[in-house]
């Protein structure tokens, strides 16, 4: 079905990007298709573009590549090239044999299989469009699920990021073949499990995941912490990141690492707090940097659990530990009361009364552990309210080394 869309028409054609592309075709057959219209149609601005061009695809990419700059990616499949811009903005180039309804009818969802062009406005030969505005994720085929399992958990990844539904034809499918995840890449499914926790409403939709089996032997949940772990995930997206101060609230959804944002990281420490080895899990690849955050908040949140009321003297031990994995302890353990504690032990941990070349001087230590030891000893008496200002450090340090 060719529709016209005015609206979706002259957004495309406002985009400088789409433009220059368009102007490049020399009469080469080419579409925009899939998750940039399915963006658009929602009103949403999206850095990423997929383009199906007929003819020699890699010149194509190159004359592209001379108008817009950035790198040009190429991937085991040849039938796939991207240019890569400094800004964010990728542009995936696919080369498609046949007819364009061939192409279209092998895409994974309704809301993805629509395509674009100057001459024939949009196409929509699976009520994508309607889809879209239903918020309703429709697999195109069983089969098409089949091909690529990974698309069973893409499906609840869309219907979170339209706070939609999936339809009750392909949850059908999912719980019927979720076995076949098992055949998927772990960095794939990594990718997407952490799109899904990104999502606003991420608990619900991983709810739906795990009641159709899709979850299930993914993410290591004991059954017997699974309803407490996400009661607790409900309550943090529901409740608890409203609470949260501004300096926090504006980190929500900054990427921390792997496309993985600080309110999807927070989702992910909850579900995985009580994991014993967070790098034997077959089918998650975390980076280092994700597992090393991972540990310092588990740790740091069966400290504070330890405690009703807690000492400044513990703070400090459990702030020192976890470092910036502190804050997401104390959000995940709804101690939001501790943050302002917890603000002021950075500033000290970060500029105390007294630098170390000035320690150095009066104490006469030189570099190496006993100095560092005296180092912390003084900011830990600072936040514990012990000294009041930078004569009350130096008469310590004199009474200690006198």
């Amino acid at each position: 079905m060719i529709t016209k869309n005015s609206k979706l028409d002259n957004t495309i054609r406002r985009d400088s990007y789409n433009t220059i592309i368009f102007d490049l075709r020399r009469r080469k057959e080419i579409y925009l298709v899939g998750g940039y219209l399915r963006d658009v149609l929602r009103g949403i601005d999206s850095n990423d573009r997929d383009y199906i061009v007929r003819g020699n695809l890699p010149s194509f990419v190159r004359d592209v590549q001379r108008r817009i700059g950035g790198t040009i990616v190429t991937f085991k499949d040849k039938d796939i090239l991207r240019i890569v811009l400094k800004d964010r903005h990728s542009f995936d180039f696919s080369r498609f044999h046949g007819k364009l309804e061939e192409d279209i009818s092998k895409r994974d969802f309704t809301i993805n299989a629509l395509a674009w062009s100057p001459q024939s406005g949009l196409i929509d030969l699976y009520n994508g469009k309607e889809d879209i505005r239903k918020r309703r994720v429709c697999a195109i085929s069983e089969n098409n699920m089949i091909d690529d399992p990974l698309r069973m958990l893409r499906a609840f990844r869309f219907s979170a990021e339209m706070n939609g539904s999936v339809d009750t034809q392909t949850r059908k499918t999912i719980k019927h073949y979720h076995k076949k995840i098992d055949s998927v890449s772990p960095e794939r499914i990594t990718l997407e499990i952490f799109h899904l926790l990104n999502a606003h409403f991420a608990s619900k939709y991983i709810k739906m995941a795990l009641k159709d089996n899709i979850l299930k032997d993914i993410l290591p949940l004991y059954t017997n912490m699974l309803a407490h772990k996400l009661k607790v995930l409900d309550l943090v997206e529901k409740k608890i990141l409203h609470m949260l101060p501004a300096n926090i609230k504006v980190l929500l959804h900054d990427i921390y690492a792997q496309n993985l944002s600080y309110k999807g990281l927070l989702c992910l420490e909850i579900l995985l707090k009580d994991h014993s080895n967070y790098k034997y899990m077959p089918h998650l690849k975390m980076s280092n940097k994700i597992i090393n955050r991972l540990t310092l908040t588990r740790n740091a949140t069966r400290e504070l659990k330890r405690y009703k009321r807690i000492t400044h003297d513990k703070l400090f031990e459990i702030f020192q530990k976890a470092g910036k994995a502190s804050k997401d302890s104390l959000v995940i353990s709804n101690r939001l009361e501790l943050l302002k504690t917890y603000r002021r032990f950075e500033r000290i941990w970060a500029k105390s009364f007294l630098n170390a070349d000035q320690i150095m001087r009066i104490s006469g230590l030189g570099p190496g552990p006993e100095l560092g030891e005296l180092v912390v000893s003084l900011k830990k008496s600072q936040f514990e309210g012990k000294l009041r200002s930078k004569h009350d450090a130096c008469t310590m340090i004199k009474c200690m080394y006198a």
